[in-house]
């Protein structure tokens, strides 16, 4: 196995390149530019194609046309060659690409969406898009996954692939980001501080029992100000299978509980079951079990992007959004009241620390888990997580070598510690709303893939 030691990051990149798919909210001559993710890459080069989270959309790809959310400057745009080239910055040599050779295209669809397109090794379909080539080669979700989840996730909804061996998988973390609950302001009196909401009130919230802005909890969290005379509250939550489902739902199982909030009301204690498939009506869930049945004046909507647009649509609205979304579409959020008591505002400051001292989790060989399901930190944003890739132990069919080879370039370049190039692959994502990972994740996380992605299925010893 010496062939497959760490690589320096400079050699492992030198050869690839990246284009891309852009998602709404751009200008209409930007998406016709930039969704063409099933039009052949440029002549010499080879696309590496995946499917996944929302939440990683800015970073990845880019939202939105002016700095920092355009689609020059995202990690794809600064690594390789855009799709097409004038997407990559002006500046060019400075800004990028770094490389030449390989071309990376996304389609967001959703964790739920890009974990069954990855291990069916399927495309999502042309409508409503945007859709990619197959081969698939890497997927992205906000979920952890154990090969329990994976089997039900697939074949439950999947049948078709309950006759495709399921493939030995890596599953490592590439970034840190928050669930902010952001709000519509429209007929609202934000203290010039910003909207703070403690910890029961925020569980009560979401738990349906808090229905109108001037609710005396949410005064009482703003020194007696009121918000608004009277405003009906609305929350609005993801339809489509998410991984920032998960990660509210998870965080809320324990955050809202009197086992670690002593005094809680009870109306603020959760009982709306906790998972990635959303849903509105009676409590407790019914099955699937991996479902969270929010109140029935919950206003549903699919994706990052679809939950920021209803926000804004609705007067007196709030719900969960991931933090590049709410920093790309400039939503105001609550600061909320975090484990050791402060309030914390959503940022990749905030972020970091929930994320300070974390270790992997799961001893499984070719994943890592970082769990941050209620922070301890001090000025740890309370519901933050990481964003995981997917990628296969075992890469076959034509160009196999060359994608296996890419992806390890592209960690290397995106997770180096310290972080290197100009601008760094950290600085795009702390300007985009993320926070980079901890210099001893980012370490174990190219250790992972330089062992295991290649066209080889290892055995346990190797990569662990």
């Amino acid at each position: 196995m010496a062939n497959r030691q760490l690589n320096n990051w400079t050699s492992s990149i030198s050869v690839l390149a990246i284009t891309i798919s852009l998602v709404a909210g751009q200008s209409v001559t930007q998406k016709s530019l930039a969704q063409t993710s099933t039009t052949l890459p440029p002549a010499g080069v080879i696309s590496i194609n995946g499917a996944g989270a929302s939440t990683v959309n800015p970073l990845l790809v880019g939202t939105g046309t002016t700095a920092p959310f355009a689609p020059q400057g995202s990690w794809f745009n600064v690594f390789g060659v855009g799709n097409p080239p004038t997407l990559n910055d002006p500046a060019g040599a400075v800004n990028g690409p770094v490389s030449e050779l390989f071309t990376f295209r996304f389609a967001s669809v959703g964790s739920g969406a890009g974990v069954r397109n990855f291990f069916c090794r399927t495309v999502p379909p042309a409508s409503p898009g945007p859709t990619i080539n197959l081969p698939i080669s890497f997927g992205s979700t906000d979920d952890f996954l154990t090969p329990t989840d994976t089997n039900a996730t697939v074949n439950a909804t999947n049948p078709a692939c309950v006759s495709l061996p399921t493939p030995s998988y890596v599953q490592v973390p590439v970034i840190g980001l928050g669930l902010a609950l952001a709000y519509n302001r429209t007929g609202l009196t934000i203290p010039a501080a910003g909207l703070r909401l403690s910890r029961p009130t925020y569980c009560a919230i979401l738990n349906g029992n808090i229905t109108n802005w001037n609710d005396a909890r949410i005064r009482n969290d703003n020194g007696g100000a009121i918000i608004s005379a009277n405003r009906p509250l609305r929350i609005v939550r993801r339809s489509d299978n998410s991984g920032s489902t998960l990660v509210v739902s998870s965080h809320l199982n324990t955050a809202c509980r009197t086992t670690g909030t002593p005094g809680l009301p009870a109306a603020s204690v959760w009982s709306r079951g906790v998972g990635s498939i959303s849903t509105s009506g009676s409590v407790p869930p019914a099955p699937p079990a991996d479902t969270v049945v929010w109140p029935p004046s919950s206003l549903g909507a699919s994706g990052g992007g679809g939950v920021a647009s209803a926000i804004v649509a609705n007067a007196g609205a709030i719900g969960y959004v991931d933090s590049a979304t709410r920093a790309a579409r400039s939503l105001p959020a609550a600061i909320l009241r975090n484990r050791a008591g402060n309030y914390t505002a959503i940022s990749p400051t905030s972020i970091s620390a929930a994320l300070t001292g974390l270790t992997d989790s799961d001893p499984t060989f070719r994943r890592i888990r970082i769990v941050t399901t209620d922070p301890a930190g001090a000025t740890a944003y309370p519901i933050s997580t990481v964003s995981y890739l997917l990628f296969y132990d075992q890469y076959t069919g034509t160009n196999a070598t060359n994608i296996a080879s890419g992806i390890r370039g592209f960690i290397n370049w995106a997770l180096a510690s310290p972080a290197v190039g100009s601008p760094t692959a950290d600085a795009i994502a702390t300007a985009r709303g993320y926070a980079p990972l901890p210099a001893s994740i980012k370490s174990q996380v190219q250790n992972v893939v330089n062992l295991c992605v290649d066209t080889v299925l290892d055995p346990a010893t190797t990569c662990n």
